[in-house]
């Protein structure tokens, strides 16, 4: 099986120009459908409901199956062409904020770090990279899922420069650490349970309201909530990669430690997953072994 040149694809995806999105297409697909389908005043009726901004499916469906020579399936194609509409409406992306940095280099680069210099991280790295992170979450989530919870970023901080350590609530719309006086903090490596990641700089813990979550999309909300909060933590770590960054997502601190010192309840205020960010431990390469050609 020939191996996949990943570096080279993500260039040429970066590289490439926007496409039209898939559900434009099927939206117009669906209404070409229903104009060969349905005779000339159905398909009017049908098409203006449709392409009309905050477009409902039930009002395209009245239109085409009360018009005397329509046929189920023009009503059925209609039905689809308003959904798939209003989908393309409701939902279309803007534009996508500048990732900071060499993306192309972060991702070359992406690994799991586990291991840390010595040094303390720039505060002004993981701000930025928390900055551009909620960013994409409220162009790509907040549109698709406006009743879903937005996660929330808690920032444990023992070598932050610029950032006193101790426990940091992200602001989005600050774009800024807020410290939390009131939190008491152990040592990282008790908070942990994989204690590599209790000596990074800074631990960001993702969490959400699961509660409120659970009201308003039933038990697959859990679901939905988790991959926003991953979403979340990915995008938070390339941005960090390609501003310089080392780090990994891992599951998050303790749950005994995050009930006692954060506040984790597991309901009102979940975690969702963790991401460790530092500095990158440069590794010495041992010499090469001398040249013992001849000896005997």
């Amino acid at each position: 099986m020939p191996l996949i040149d990943t570096a080279r694809l993500t260039e040429e995806l970066l590289a490439a120009p926007p496409t039209t999105s898939a559900t434009v297409t099927a939206s117009a697909s669906a209404t070409r459908t229903t104009s060969t389908a349905v005779t000339a005043p159905a398909t009017t009726s049908a098409t203006a409901l449709a392409t009309a901004p905050g477009a409902v499916t039930t009002s395209a469906t009245r239109a085409a199956a009360v018009t005397p020579t329509g046929t189920p399936s023009a009503t059925r194609t209609a039905s689809r062409s308003a959904s798939a509409t209003a989908t393309a409406d409701d939902f279309r992306p803007g534009a996508a904020p500048p990732l900071p940095g060499d993306p192309v280099h972060a991702l070359r680069r992406r690994t799991a770090q586990r291991h840390w210099a010595p040094e303390p991280l720039d505060g002004d790295v993981l701000v930025q990279a928390l900055g551009y992170a909620f960013e994409q979450d409220e162009r790509l989530w907040r549109p698709a899922f406006p009743t879903l919870p937005a996660p929330s970023a808690t920032v444990l901080v023992q070598r932050l420069l610029g950032v006193p350590d101790g426990c940091h609530r992200y602001a989005p719309g600050a774009r800024r650490l807020e410290p939390e006086p009131h939190v008491v903090l152990p040592p990282l490596a008790d908070l942990v349970l994989q204690l590599e990641f209790g000596d990074a700089p800074a631990l960001v813990v993702v969490h959400g309201d699961l509660a409120t979550t659970a009201e308003r999309h039933g038990a697959g909300g859990h679901r939905l909530l988790l991959a926003r909060g991953a979403a979340l933590a990915h995008a938070t770590w390339l941005a960090a990669l390609s501003l310089g960054a080392a780090g990994s997502v891992f599951a998050g601190v303790l749950g005994a430690a995050g009930r006692t010192h954060l506040g984790i309840d597991g309901s009102g205020r979940a975690q969702l997953i963790g991401l460790a960010l530092g500095s990158p431990h440069r590794v010495r390469s041992a010499p090469a072994p001398a040249d013992r050609t001849g000896e005997r």
